[in-house]
């Protein structure tokens, strides 16, 4: 079972990424390289997203590191 389900989202994992390799336009150029104002907005719209974001990986962090601690015992 456990082998059937890694073949199944595996599967799964190269159907999304060939699907969103494909939607990609070809001839994409930055409309500037103004790295300024991807921290203005980071840091003005998109503040809760950040935030929320820092505390799920902290959270993950967290967790793995009780995953891994727990078998050395």
């Amino acid at each position: 079972m456990k082998n059937k389900a890694q073949k199944i989202a595996a599967i799964a994992f190269i159907i999304v990424i060939g699907i969103n390799l494909l939607s990609i336009n070809k001839g994409f150029t930055p409309k500037s390289q103004d790295i300024s104002s991807i921290g203005i907005l980071l840091f003005s719209t998109y503040i809760v997203p950040f935030e929320l974001l820092s505390v799920l990986l902290v959270a993950s962090i967290i967790g793995v590191m009780y995953i891994v601690g727990d078998d050395e015992k």
